[in-house]
């Protein structure tokens, strides 16, 4: 394994997304890390310190490729760029042409000859090096990519194929891949970039197919800027139990949006007493009637987040620690804030006061706990229900 788990020697690897969401920030990422042996985001582990070849299409190699390596401190004798090949033409002149997957697979085969510790060749995109090639002929692709999969074996070298999404919405990711389906059948792995539904300023790096090892969970990463004004890879903490597919699919309708109320009341149970087998939970879930998408969204809204077992191995889930405290320290009687005491469980003859915190100040209550309150309102006279009728309270 180069990345345990997650990407391995000697197979291609296919990482597709919209344009703007990071996937060649991702490959440079990668990059860096295998030149210097850095530890990989979450799961751990350090590859070993290897070189990288890079073809890049999109991004110049001096004025983006090298400030961004510099700006994650890679180590840039070990990254090598093919940027062309060059040929003689029919008057014995050298030429340079772009690197053809259709007839330089051989000049590849050299240049990974000349370095005996490449662990990774990245192609970025995939389709500016296919030559004509006819990328929704499942056919003509399975030409293309044996050979490509022939060195990655024959050296013992990942293959990071980059390629676009096409305009599909929502589900199968494997069908979002931009191009024939050969793409995806011939990789071993492939992971989605997209946009987190749950949090605009984040990405997801989501794996979509995965033969080669037991099913990970995605990761998140945003983008921000170094003191070279170069973007870097800031990767998430945690995990997240997100699959591709709901990661693609449309937002949420408002029948998701009470289906996702119903989750977090069932967590919020399940979780009240500490931490949870999050197989236990999500079994529990699925008696109950709970969609994994519902689920899903109730533990990102809760803040919960996975964390390995220091005892039994697995993961597991429990509430988010100011959560479980407010909840510890406020009994049921109590409303929500000091002597007006907690929202949750709190007597219906108590909530028009509650119904006028909310009214000066809008931020003070979670979704879910507006709506209850909302409900309860309108069903008292002695509530001023204009404030509740602006748009942006309903």
């Amino acid at each position: 394994w180069l990345w345990p788990g997650r990407i391995a020697l000697g197979k291609l690897f296919l990482i597709s997304g919209d344009p703007g969401l990071g996937k060649s920030l991702i490959t440079i990422t990668l990059a860096a890390h295998v030149s210097r042996g850095y530890p990989w985001p979450v799961d751990g582990g350090k590859p070993e310190v290897g070189d990288v070849v890079l073809l890049s299409a999109e991004d110049d190699a001096a004025d983006t490729i090298r400030p961004r390596l510099d700006a994650m401190e890679a180590d840039c004798r070990r990254i090598h760029i093919l940027e062309a090949v060059e040929e003689l033409d029919v008057e014995g002149k050298p030429v340079r042409n772009m690197f053809s997957l259709k007839r330089d697979i051989a000049t590849l085969e050299e240049m990974l000859l000349s370095l005996p510790s490449c662990r990774m060749v990245i192609i970025d995109p995939v389709s500016a090096y296919l030559d004509g090639t006819d990328s929704h002929k499942n056919s003509d692709m399975r030409g293309l990519l044996a050979p490509l999969a022939g060195l990655a074996a024959k050296y013992k070298i990942a293959f990071i194929l980059v390629s676009h999404l096409n305009k599909g919405a929502g589900g199968n990711a494997l069908y979002r891949t931009m191009g024939s389906l050969a793409f995806t059948a011939a990789v071993r792995a492939a992971y989605i970039v997209t946009k987190d539904p749950e949090n605009p300023d984040r990405r997801l790096f989501m794996p979509a197919k995965n033969n080669l090892a037991k099913d990970n969970m995605g990761l998140t990463y945003s983008i921000v800027a170094k003191e070279n004004g170069a973007p870097i890879i800031a990767w998430g903490q945690e995990p997240v139990a997100i699959t591709a597919d709901e990661a693609l699919a449309p937002l949420e309708s408002d029948t998701d949006r009470t289906a996702t109320d119903e989750a977090i009341d069932f967590l919020r149970d399940l979780l009240s007493s500490g931490v949870v087998n999050a197989s236990k939970a999500q079994k529990e879930a699925r008696d109950a009637g709970i969609s994994e998408k519902s689920l899903r969204r109730a533990r990102e809204r809760l803040g919960i987040k996975p964390k390995k077992s220091d005892f039994a191995g697995g993961w597991v889930w429990s509430l988010a620690e100011d959560a479980q405290n407010s909840e510890d320290a406020l009994s049921k009687s109590e409303g929500i804030l000091g002597d007006q005491g907690h929202l949750r469980g709190t007597e219906e003859e108590d909530l028009p006061a509650m119904a006028h915190l909310r009214k000066s100040n809008p931020n003070l209550f979670r979704q879910e706990e507006q709506n209850h309150i909302m409900d309860i309102a309108r069903k008292d006279k002695a509530i001023d229900l204009p404030w509740m009728q602006k748009k942006e309270y309903n």
